[in-house]
């Protein structure tokens, strides 16, 4: 993508509103057809991973959704691939998610309005149903925060460096969510989101440290 491309796109999206701002329908049809149709589909996803930076972790595949034949995993990896990759449902805690949606549902309508940037009219917008099953899939299988109250070892050097570096990019966890068989490969996971992220990453003495913590209080 070229420096003069970034400039066009960047002042689209700005005048959009895409980050934050307004603008009149005129301005926003004058610039979709300034932009002619260059914005396809594989051309939005590495837009929004230039402009999300290290914002967002490694997507997964559709196969590692939890209970990815339902409909909620579908509209996950229907809607939310148009834009970037697939997120886990475990990016948020059940709180969290509806203002989530909501902001990404913003921008799929109005980047699916012809009318308004012609140039991305390859985003489909979901319906209000599809949204409430969204939502609703998204919560079930959120993150599930810790009960600190429940863990006194939090204290302990195990429980602060657990604490120290999980909520680094999101709600600290319950280790209840998961076996003692299944944290080994969830911490190897999160170590290359960390990386993917440009976050701090542990020692390994510090991650085993963690990892027993976690298979100590797992479910």
């Amino acid at each position: 993508m070229s420096p003069y491309r970034n400039l066009i796109i960047g002042s689209v999206l700005l005048l959009t509103g895409v980050v934050g701002l307004t603008t009149t329908t005129g301005s926003c049809s004058s610039m979709g057809k300034m932009m002619g149709g260059m914005m396809d589909r594989d051309g939005m996803k590495g837009m929004m991973k230039e402009m999300m930076g290290a914002q967002l972790p490694p997507g997964i595949e559709p196969k590692e959704l939890p209970d990815p034949q339902s409909n909620g995993a579908k509209l996950l990896a229907q809607y939310c691939t148009q834009c970037h990759d697939l997120p886990s449902p475990g990016m948020h805690s059940a709180q969290a998610w509806p203002s989530v949606v909501e902001r990404m549902n913003q921008r799929m309508q109005m980047m699916s309005d012809r009318s308004m940037m012609g140039m991305m009219h390859d985003i489909d917008a979901p319906t209000e149903r599809e949204l409430e099953a969204l939502v609703a899939y998204l919560q079930k299988q959120a993150q599930k925060p810790i009960d600190r109250s429940q863990y006194e070892d939090l204290n302990s050097l195990a429980g602060q460096s657990f604490d120290k570096t999980c909520s680094q990019c999101h709600t600290l966890p319950d280790p209840k969510q998961h076996t003692v068989k299944e944290w080994p490969a969830v911490v190897q996971r999160m170590k290359q989101n960390m990386r993917s992220m440009d976050k701090p990453v542990p020692d390994e003495e510090t991650i085993e440290t963690i990892l027993g913590f976690l298979q100590k209080h797992a479910k």
